[in-house]
């Protein structure tokens, strides 16, 4: 035998080995774990095989004396565990606002609500025989840090996985205050939610090779708070070194709504403990007290408005800046350079907000019909929806709110009532979401790091929510884990191939860190890079593949003129006007209004009055 037939032997007898991690007992796929073996499903997806794995414990179950507290690691277990059925969600409660609407209802935990929710879901693709060293992607769902699952069916990823050859995880974390209530005590530090993902992903990096995924070559995407928990893991050091690369889907870590300082969280955690009669002395009877309350009362009164003012895109229970998972506020180590240096792909929807605003004030923004907002209300809803800025609990002086208004007041038609609601809703997410998701761009863009920006603008075909909301907040999820190309959904061809399109993207940035190509493949170029200097972006929608051509859509910016309003001037404009009194801004106003009204309507009159008298003088009048 010569020595290259003996090298490849060896080569094929490791491959098989490694491969022996996963085999298939009939139909089940049975993985050894460091924990113990796990036994999960062989499912199709277009005809391709997948292996599913549903509801692999990651961690104790955080009962009792654990509630509130970090998670701790899970204990090994005897025989093979059955990981075939979807896990419990976290404790949350469910959205009633719309209860007969399938739009609103689609994002309600499809499994059972419990504390014993620790789990994790992993998607195996078997077409590309063996499995090994497969790209992993780990996908963060959001919901506010108050609700969400990583059992719904729209996150379902066997077509993401088995159409693009890579290893999809999802995982369950805490919400609410069950995940997210902070005393800064040893027994409720704050922060559970996030610990919870940072053991996730402790598990990926111990258990991932078993599957056939590569755990040096793991991406973490997540939409919304998803997409915030994505951005903090970049900046916190519990967790940036377990993991290559980041895409962020409409959120950023240091969004107005997604995080607050110590004595919020205090106030908050202390706000509730009165609501469910735990209001005692010292913290430790607190929590004690707290321990002993079944656990779907805590949602009842998380939005009391003791705990939280109401309010747009306003979350009672929220991560906090504890010194151990984050060491300073996220806008910090954003300006100090302190995150990790890694590609990123980011981007976010064109109305971000509209989805917010129809729970907000259902009676004015209908999800169900048209909606018109008067010059009276739009400036009314300004006054409302920006009393904080730029965090809660900050109030914002009312030069800030003239300059929202001014800012976003179509002035070709300021009573345009369909142009009034448009400049709502794009107030509303410029601040929340796409401004935050751009200065996020710009820091890593500065910093040298690969960025990929993107803008969906699709309205999908199949919509449930009235037209007026256009692209909403999340609507790209759907092709993001190719629901189009499931044959029970009506989607058009077109859409078909946008949702293919944009997986293929996602995988390619996940096994290469460039969503143009995979490895091994030549660059096609179609996304641009992002710098400060281009602010090149790439459009997501089916236009070029109706058009038939192979030219994508691109843009630059987004939003540069309102994200500069945003970044700059309101911020410089609120501290120049900080320490002025309400009597003293109302005696500017009126000034104001004298010199450039009322002093000049009297000079124009004094003035026609002089050239009426030099015309009497000039004819031979008297005076």
């Amino acid at each position: 035998m010569d020595r290259n037939s003996l090298v490849f032997r060896l080569l094929a007898t490791v491959l098989g080995l490694l491969y022996t991690a996963c085999f298939v007992t009939g139909y089940d796929p049975i993985v050894d774990t460091d924990k113990g073996k796990v036994r999960g499903l062989r499912i199709y997806a277009n005809n391709k095989r997948v292996n599913v794995f549903y509801g692999i414990p990651y961690a104790k179950a955080p009962l009792g004396e654990y509630r509130f507290r970090h998670p701790q690691p899970n204990d090994p277990w005897e025989g093979v565990y059955n990981a075939t059925k979807r896990p419990n969600s976290c404790v949350q409660g469910l959205d009633g606002v719309f209860p007969n609407f399938t739009g609103a209802q689609v994002w309600n935990p499809n499994t059972k609500r419990d504390e014993d929710c620790l789990y994790l879901n992993v998607w195996v693709p078997q077409e590309n025989e063996p499995v090994i060293n497969k790209a992993v992607m780990i996908w963060i769902f959001g919901g506010g840090f108050y609700s969400g699952t990583s059992t719904l069916d729209i996150y379902d990823a066997k077509y993401l996985a088995v159409e693009n050859d890579v290893i999809v995880v999802s995982m369950q974390y805490r919400v609410g205050a069950l995940g997210y209530l902070s005393l800064f005590h040893r027994d409720a530090p704050g922060n559970a939610g996030m610990f919870d993902q940072v053991m996730a992903l402790d598990w990926v990096q111990s258990n991932i090779h078993y599957f056939g995924g590569n755990p040096h070559n793991v991406t973490l995407f997540g939409e919304s708070a998803g997409a915030v928990s994505v951005g903090m893991h970049l900046l916190s050091p519990k967790s940036r070194s377990k993991f290559n690369r980041a895409i962020l889907q409409s959120g950023a870590p240091h969004a107005a709504w997604a995080v607050i300082p110590e004595k919020e969280a205090k106030r908050r955690a202390k706000a509730l403990a009165r609501e469910l009669q735990c209001d005692f002395p010292t913290t430790e009877e607190i929590i004690a007290c707290l321990r002993e309350v079944p656990a779907d009362k805590f949602y009842d009164y998380e939005y009391n408005d003791n705990v939280i003012e109401y309010g747009v895109v306003r979350f009672p229970f929220v991560p906090v800046v504890d010194g151990s998972f984050l060491i300073e506020s996220p806008e910090k180590s954003l300006n100090s350079g302190n995150f990790k240096k890694c590609p990123i792909l980011l981007g976010n929807n064109v109305n971000e907000a509209s989805f917010w605003l129809v729970y907000f004030n259902k009676n004015l923004f209908r999800y169900n019909a048209e909606t018109f907002i008067s010059r009276h209300q739009f400036e009314v809803l300004i006054d409302t929806l920006f009393d904080y800025h730029p965090y809660y609990p900050k109030r914002l002086n009312s030069f800030g709110i003239e300059a929202i208004k001014f800012q976003y007041t179509h002035w070709q038609d300021p009573y345009n009532q369909e142009m009034n609601r448009y400049n709502i809703d794009m107030a509303v997410g410029d601040f929340h979401f796409i401004c935050p998701t751009v200065d996020l761009a710009l820091h890593y863009a500065s910093d040298g790091s690969p960025v990929y920006y993107y803008v969906f603008d699709h309205r999908s075909s199949v919509h449930l929510w009235h037209e007026w909301m256009g692209v909403l907040h999340a609507d790209e999820i759907n092709f993001v884990f190719g629901e189009p190309i499931n044959k029970n959904f009506d989607y058009t061809h077109h859409e078909k191939k946008l949702a293919l399109k944009m997986m293929k993207y996602w995988s390619n940035f996940a096994k290469t860190g460039d969503p143009n190509r995979g490895p091994g493949e030549f660059s096609v170029n179609e996304w641009p890079l992002y710098t400060n200097s281009s602010r090149h972006y790439l459009r997501l929608n089916d236009q070029h593949l109706r058009r038939g051509d192979k030219t994508v859509d691109r843009g630059v910016g987004p939003r540069i003129q309102e994200c500069a309003f945003w970044k700059h001037y309101l911020p410089d404009l609120v501290v120049k006007t900080a320490d002025m009194s309400e009597m003293e801004r109302e005696w500017k106003v009126q000034f104001h209004e004298w010199s450039t009204k009322y002093i000049v309507e009297w000079r124009s009159q004094f003035e026609h009055f002089i050239r009426n008298q030099e015309k009497r003088q000039a004819c031979g009048g008297g005076p």
